[in-house]
């Protein structure tokens, strides 16, 4: 009888709490993609579409940027070069001419042709020799070149410089 008293009494006193507490379940990873792939491939095309708006912003703005400073003219001309020079590898390089822009950093403007049968990817330096005859250097990479085809093209030494001479050379 003691023992059906203890139970009851323990019952009594036990009562259900106040505030029951709510468990969150959170669908595993394998279900969000339960969506489709279709819609998977939305979102990634979604990102991918954005990232190349960024792209062309960024294009449009680099393009009103040179617009801007080619207006303004803020270019100094030093150098014309009209000479045609042959650096090797069916390579002729010529006219040049060099400016100096308002950071007072050279600009090389020239053209460069492959006289030979073959196409080429040369890599072109421009070694510039200022009045003291301090050297600075400037190179560019120049993808497939076809053969009997010419481009135009542009390279910029990041130091401060007012050449007097200009020398092309080739690396292989």
């Amino acid at each position: 009888m003691l023992i059906e008293i203890a139970v009851a009494t323990a019952l009594a006193v036990h009562t259900h709490p106040l505030y029951i507490r709510k468990k969150h379940h959170h669908p595993p990873p394998a279900v969000l993609s339960a969506a489709g792939p279709s819609v998977m491939q939305e979102r990634a095309l979604r990102r991918r579409v954005v990232r190349l708006a960024r792209i062309k912003m960024y294009e449009r703005r680099e393009t009103m940027l040179f617009e801007f400073l080619a207006k303004a003219h803020t270019e100094t001309p030093l150098l014309e070069d009209a000479s045609v020079s042959s650096v090797g590898g069916g390579i002729v390089i010529g006219p040049t001419s060099v400016t100096v822009d308002f950071l007072g950093s050279p600009i090389v403007r020239s053209t460069v042709r492959n006289t030979g049968a073959l196409p080429v990817s040369p890599l072109l330096v421009v070694t510039l020799r200022d009045a003291a005859g301090t050297l600075t250097r400037a190179s560019i990479a120049i993808e497939r070149l076809d053969a009997g085809a010419s481009r135009k093209i542009e390279l910029l030494s990041p130091a401060r410089a007012s050449p007097v001479s200009l020398h092309w050379q080739l690396q292989r």
